[in-house]
């Protein structure tokens, strides 16, 4: 600590400290990037993402929020509101750097919080102070530091050439103003829980049975059966025997070779045992086991077995409800907390389009459509268009109103419902022969 305080002093900072709580502990265990396993293997960022099950949850929920995109939007949240495409955080949301999309930025951090439980980029400002790059850094390099008067910095060990030089003019210990820090679910409000340390026993023993498995296949650990004979074999007999049918099926490219059995030999199969059987369920198991982790539901793992006869749009509306908003409350929260967005003052606000994610099939889409034009009037042609991709057209913005969804007490003939004169031809016009006229009315937005 002596050099990085002497450091610190040079730069006019505090002396800080490192965080030396139980919850580091939990974090960083004994190695400080892995943790050790009973089953005998390191847990880190490197090895949990070789197992399939956090890879896909990892992946798929990191990928999930970052395709929906985020937007600044000045007005109200649930009433008439317009992208702030003048506030300098809309261009941070599209090019957060200038070598990385929102997409891949987005990526990037949402991985570190599920694998590490923080996600860290240094914010870079102009000679104003206005926010004009985020860079993202593994949060295996980023420790956080506290000063006696309670002020917090964070140590960020630069890697590579290319993230030495675009964090030339920044500390070793950057303020934490100047921190883009996002947390997972934590106990101490400083640093989140990380939840391959958190649940290293269940992945480390995923990545044991997979190891188990592959040696099996690449060994023949396992047998599938046995070679009996009546007659005694000498010992270089039986050690010639040996080779040459380990030679003959031994490892996965040798399966389904011919074997010439001599002296006697027989092939005896064997069945699978109960705890063959055991060890697959066990297998099994382990998916379901982080998959609840991640709070991912099983058929987004490809495992249907459990699946009930929902739809589609039902199954994304659970996968929305119970994992993704979770996760993009954390990034809209911390969005507004750090670049001083106020709701309430400012009636700015950050916010995903989740579109994407509840975008049902054709048929459902066209039928809410309609109901959403004419049935309920709270959605124009364009609006409408707009959601499905389409340009606007000319006499489109207009709302229609069903003049049969009136009050019960409210006559026919009450001037609140818009009527033309008898005689003319607009819309509203009583027909001939008492006939009634029309049942929709067009107001103007």
């Amino acid at each position: 600590m002596g050099l990085v305080a002497s450091i610190a002093r040079g730069m006019g900072a505090r002396v800080a400290r490192t965080s030396d709580t139980t919850l580091d502990a939990l974090n960083w265990a004994d190695s400080g990037w892995s943790s050790p396993t009973a089953a005998g293997v390191m847990v880190g960022q490197a090895s949990a993402m070789q197992v399939s099950t956090v890879f896909a949850c990892v992946s798929m929920i990191s990928y999930d929020i970052a395709k929906l995109g985020a937007a600044i939007f000045r007005g109200q949240r649930m009433g008439k509101r317009q992208k702030a495409t003048d506030h300098y955080l809309s261009s941070l949301l599209k090019e957060p750097a200038p070598w990385l999309t929102w997409f891949e930025f987005c990526g990037m951090m949402q991985a570190s919080v599920l694998l590490r439980g923080n996600g860290y980029a240094v914010i870079l400002r102009d000679a104003r102070g206005k926010p004009v790059m985020l860079v993202p850094v593994n949060p295996d390099r980023v420790a956080l530091w506290e000063a006696p008067d309670g002020s917090l910095f964070y140590m960020v060990t630069r890697s590579g050439l290319h993230e030495m030089a675009v964090l030339r003019n920044e500390p070793l210990l950057i303020a934490a103003e100047d921190i883009f820090h996002l947390k997972a679910l934590t106990l101490n409000g400083l640093l989140g829980l990380s939840p391959i340390s958190m649940n290293r026993e269940a992945i480390g023993l995923a990545i044991a049975q997979e190891q188990l498995a592959s040696r099996w296949a690449g060994n023949s650990a396992k047998p599938s059966g046995i070679l009996t004979t009546d007659q005694k074999l000498s010992p270089d007999a039986a050690k010639r025997l040996h080779e040459d049918w380990k030679t003959l099926n031994s490892g996965l490219y040798n399966a389904g070779k011919t074997a010439i059995l001599e002296q006697g030999l027989k092939w005896q199969a064997l069945a699978m045992t109960s705890s063959d059987m055991e060890f697959i369920a066990s297998r099994q198991f382990q998916l379901t086991e982080i998959a609840r982790v991640y709070r991912v539901p099983l058929h987004k793992l490809g495992e249907m077995t459990r699946t009930t006869g929902n739809s589609i749009t039902q199954l994304a509306q659970e996968y929305l409800n119970d994992c993704l908003s979770t996760w993009l409350e954390m990034w809209e929260r911390r969005l507004a907390y750090t670049f001083g967005i106020d709701e309430d003052q400012d009636e700015l606000f950050v916010e995903f389009n989740v579109d994407r994610i509840l975008r049902a099939d054709i048929t459902s889409r066209y039928a809410a459509n309609r109901v959403a034009l004419g049935g309920t009037g709270w959605m124009t042609i364009n609006e409408i268009r707009s959601g499905e991709g389409q340009q606007k057209v000319e006499g489109g913005d207009v709302v229609f109103r069903p003049l049969n969804t009136i009050p019960a007490d409210q006559k026919e003939e009450d001037p609140l419902i818009s009527r033309s004169e008898p005689g003319s031809d607009q819309t509203g016009q009583q027909a001939e022969g008492g006939g009634r006229p029309p049942n929709k009315v067009i107001a103007k937005t």
